[in-house]
């Protein structure tokens, strides 16, 4: 286990990262970001870590290893903003609203209610909003296929 904890406290930047099933299975940094917190209570202790903390890492410590601290990772003016909204409803979240940023991490994964990116709205209230869907999934099915079988 990487000791983030200290790297952080000595100035290191630490980010997080998925580029798809070469490096991750579920190509979700989500997941990454849960696994962070995840790790570092269990290195250090419960509160060595919070949600808070591996959000920051995931979004502007990915950037500051990038070098593009101001450019990625933050909601600004000028940056490149791409946007994810959660619901947090439901049974998976019953308890866990006092802080929503824990609950997102804790309790997910759930499906986007929005998505921005590039200023371009592609999920809205849960649904896509591009088109050409099945004709990628097809494609993806074709290329995995082939892979998988080499």
């Amino acid at each position: 286990m990487a000791p983030v904890h200290e790297f952080r406290a000595a100035g290191v930047p630490v980010g997080l990262g998925c580029d798809g099933s070469a490096s991750t299975d579920s190509a979700s940094l989500w997941m990454e970001a849960r696994t962070a917190l995840l790790l570092g209570r269990m290195r250090r202790g419960p509160q060595s870590m919070g949600a808070r903390d591996a959000l920051e890492i995931a979004t502007r410590g990915s950037a500051g290893c990038l070098g593009r601290e101001g450019e990625l990772g933050v909601l600004a003016p000028g940056a490149a903003g791409d946007l994810v909204c959660w619901p947090l409803a439901g049974f998976a979240f019953a308890g866990a609203l006092s802080d929503p940023v824990e609950a997102w991490l804790r309790c997910g994964p759930v499906a986007a209610r929005h998505t921005v990116v590039h200023g371009r709205v592609l999920v809205e209230d849960g649904a896509l909003t591009v088109g050409g869907v099945d004709d990628m999934l097809a494609r993806h099915r074709t290329i995995s296929a082939r892979i998988q079988s080499a």
